[in-house]
């Protein structure tokens, strides 16, 4: 048993001594209760995750998930620039006209 076992198992055993109103000689009644708890967290902690745990919370139709898959795909430079909206467009052909008057001399 190592250490750190040996002084939880010491803490609660002590804790349900004092729970049951401090009784003399269940010492080792509290001992083996404090004992099978500790035996029960280390189970709980350690054991693998089951399929349900991995389940997802919401379930995804077949419609949304082809269409996720669809928008995850990279897109072409040609596609990427026709879906640039419109205002970024005009901003960007703004900036260029800009430019291009400042270029110019007197």
């Amino acid at each position: 048993m190592t250490d750190a076992r040996r002084e939880w198992i010491s803490k609660r055993a002590y804790s349900i001594w004092e729970e049951a109103g401090r009784p003399h000689g269940h010492d080792g009644e509290h001992w083996e209760q404090a004992a099978r708890e500790r035996d029960e967290f280390e189970q709980v902690a350690l054991a693998p995750e089951t399929k349900a745990a991995k389940k997802p919370l919401i379930e995804i139709s077949t419609k949304a998930q082809a269409k996720k898959a669809e928008t995850a795909k990279p897109k072409k430079k040609a596609e990427a620039a026709a879906e640039k909206p419109l205002a970024a467009k005009a901003a960007a052909k703004a900036k260029s006209a800009k430019t291009a008057a400042n270029s110019k001399p007197i």
